[in-house]
């Protein structure tokens, strides 16, 4: 084969010059917004195809696509929070306790389309970043709510709801009825007279203490020589007396002018309350034939609808700090990545340079 001529060589060397020139030509137009490439750049190593274009807009950084999505992830997932919370916090899911979780199993849905966008983006080799990332703020979304509305139900909605669907006994004397007469029983205002029977109070413990205290009139107090056939009616608390001993100081125990009672409606802890009022029947020698448990308070009504103000207030605290968390990793996402694609674009610059 013979040895190409000076002129050849001379020829291919202008082609490599022209190549390299089309390349930085490129490269800056890419740097710059609004500089178009010259003629014939895509021929020098570029196809001109929807990967090659995905790529110049990471090397400007943001644009305003991203921005609109970034804005996107900033409304979008709060909002979902807010409705899925509504559905776990408030009276539809006391109504509809089963079908308000289906309701809420809707709200996947948003997070699903996301990463299934992602997925066809990646099929197509396209740039799938933006839908991840909001497929995970769907689902933290999602996974909050079900958290708050959870803990907020049960503390506060279920029993405000649970209350208000029972029903209101006046001018009850505790010395003369039976427990079994309240089963229905949410608020109770006692006849005049009526007071606690704070010498026959007891306590048991299991890492909390649950107190006791019976409910009575002068008729019923050992103190007096008096002693009912069956002490039904208790006042009831929660670390408000000391493990062991009889010194009950729940609720507005100190008030002269407290003689109402507000049902105790948790489930969980009204087992342990039984066992404190059998240790009272062993310790004074009484019986307590079907007890039920108040909370003992001047006006019922009050701190009834003060479960309902609490719940309330907890779920607008969650609406503000579920939209600041979301709002800080949408932010810091947006940061780090203008960062990446500043970084990704100095390399470019530098490789083309050696």
């Amino acid at each position: 084969a013979r040895a190409p001529s000076a002129r050849a060589r001379r020829r291919c060397k202008r082609r490599r010059r022209s190549a390299e020139r089309h390349e930085r030509a490129e490269l800056r137009a890419v740097e710059t917004p609004g500089m178009a490439a010259p003629m014939g750049a895509n021929s020098y190593g570029s196809a001109g195809g929807v990967g090659d274009k995905s790529r110049q807009k990471r090397a400007l950084g943001l644009t305003t696509a991203d921005m609109a999505k970034a804005m996107a992830c900033i409304l979008v997932p709060p909002l979902c929070f807010t409705m899925v919370t509504v559905l776990l916090c408030f009276r539809i899911r006391f109504e509809q306790p089963k079908g308000v979780w289906l309701v809420s199993a809707l709200f996947l849905a948003p997070a699903a389309a996301a990463f299934h966008a992602a997925q066809k983006a990646k099929k197509l080799q396209e740039d799938s970043i933006w839908q991840t990332f909001a497929g995970l703020l769907f689902l933290l979304a999602y996974v909050g709510a079900a958290v708050v509305g959870e803990l907020n139900y049960w503390y506060f909605s279920q029993p405000y709801f649970t209350l208000t669907s029972l029903k209101a006994y006046t001018e009850v004397n505790p010395s003369e009825t039976d427990g079994a007469r309240l089963m229905d029983a949410g608020t109770v205002h006692f006849t005049h007279g009526s007071r606690l029977a704070l010498d026959m109070s007891m306590s048991y413990t299991s890492w909390d203490i649950y107190c006791v205290a019976p409910i009575t009139t002068s008729v019923g107090l050992p103190t007096q020589g008096a002693q009912l056939a069956s002490y039904s009616l208790w006042a009831v608390g929660v670390n408000c007396c000391s493990s062991g001993e009889g010194n009950f100081a729940c609720g507005e125990y100190d008030k002269v002018d407290a003689r109402a009672g507000l049902r105790q409606v948790s489930a969980e802890q009204r087992p342990y309350f039984r066992l404190a009022i059998e240790q009272a029947e062993a310790a004074y020698n009484i019986e307590a034939t079907h007890p039920t448990f108040f909370y003992w308070v001047t006006d019922p009504v009050e701190q009834q609808n003060m479960f309902f103000s609490a719940a309330f207030a907890n779920w607008v605290l969650a609406q503000g700090l579920h939209f600041g968390i979301n709002a800080f990793i949408v932010v810091t996402f947006v940061v780090m990545f203008n960062k990446a694609s500043k970084e990704a674009n100095t390399h470019m610059l530098m490789a083309l340079q050696s």
